[in-house]
């Protein structure tokens, strides 16, 4: 029989892994070196397996270390959830429903999400003061929470797409806001449940000084009128729009030449206007200025697809099955209500 894991193996494990070295591992969590390898040496004693592989370059996970890394994910976030849960049930009997967003995304969608939530008893906050936000600007995960005296709070994560969903697939969020394209259809992991909740259709803007930009029988742009101009793309990587944009080009002949890097379309849009930049720009962040050509790209080939994407209940239904849990049965009940408005405020963009 296994021997019962100790979550300071895990954090142990972690941080070498994030780290590559005993030494980082042991300053990032404030602990001693002897610490951090007592503790990774329980570990592998434990599940019976050696973890980490010590080279001149460093340490690093083996391919076993590898899984157990990514195990340790989701306990240390579900442990630190737990925390988060207990004292916010222990203070005023509400249970958090988290949900992230694209930043794009989720400052049109989360406002009006925020004050349809008002409506209904669980949510309904005392004063303005039951509301938090804290933003940061260095390019870190902005966080809000939404807290009151019922019996539900909001925690709001918004942030790349990709760590979104790491959040979701650890169990640190329950939904998130994010986005797809017509050709990007692969990236949700099977553990993952979407629903799409509306659809943009997508505009190349271009400034007038690059001069008329044909466009096919389709409704397709000539791209080739853009290839010496340099494209905004957003910070991550993994950006729908952006592979979109890619594939396009890539078909058209050229590689696109990324300029800049940000997720904020108003200064994507001051930077096509002053004729630094190119991009393409979904229809609800649409530019006014008249020195921006506006170009829309045919439905037919691409648009932007607003998605809901949870965690898959199936397994955590079955598991509680013949017992009742009023904490979970309110979290459930939390999440449904989220849901059912997420699509009441968003069903105006359909």
């Amino acid at each position: 029989m296994m021997e019962a894991l100790d979550t300071r193996g895990l954090m142990a494990l972690r941080a070498i892994a994030e780290s590559g070295s005993v030494a980082a591992a042991a300053a990032s969590l404030s602990w001693s070196q002897p610490t951090v390898n007592h503790h990774l040496r329980n570990l592998e004693r434990s599940l019976g397996s050696t973890l980490i592989a010590k080279s001149p370059r460093g340490s690093q996970p083996t391919v076993v270390g590898n899984l157990v890394v990514s195990r340790a994910n989701e306990i240390l976030g579900l442990c630190d959830r737990l925390g988060d849960e207990v004292a916010l049930w222990r203070e005023s009997q509400a249970v958090p429903v988290k949900i992230g967003a694209v930043p794009t995304v989720g400052g049109r969608v989360i406002p009006k999400l925020h004050y349809q939530l008002q409506k209904r008893p669980r949510w309904q906050t005392a004063d303005d003061s039951a509301t938090k936000v804290n933003a940061t600007n260095d390019g870190s995960a902005t966080k809000v929470s939404a807290t009151n005296d019922g019996n539900a709070a909001l925690d709001v994560t918004m942030d790349e797409h990709a760590k979104l969903v790491a959040g979701l697939e650890s169990g640190d969020l329950d939904l998130a806001l994010l986005v797809s394209t017509d050709i990007d259809k692969t990236w949700i992991p099977a553990a993952l449940t979407a629903r799409q909740l509306y659809s943009e259709q997508l505009y190349l803007c271009v400034p007038k000084s690059v001069g008329a930009v044909s466009v096919d029988a389709q409704g397709m742009p000539d791209l080739t009128a853009v290839v010496s101009q340099t494209w905004a793309f957003s910070i991550d990587p993994g950006d729908a729009i952006d592979e979109v944009v890619r594939s396009f080009c890539v078909a058209a002949g050229f590689e696109p030449r990324v300029g800049m890097r940000m997720d904020d379309y108003a200064a994507i849009i001051r930077m096509i206007a002053a004729g630094l930049a190119v991009a393409m720009i979904p229809e609800s962040s649409l530019p006014q200025d008249q020195s921006i050509e506006v170009i829309p790209m045919p439905l037919s080939a691409c648009r932007r697809d607003v998605l809901l994407v949870s965690r898959s209940r199936t397994q955590e239904s079955k598991a509680k099955v013949g017992r009742h849990d009023p904490i979970v049965a309110a979290h459930n009940a939390a999440i449904a209500e989220v849901v059912a408005d997420v699509r009441t405020v968003t069903a105006q963009w359909r």
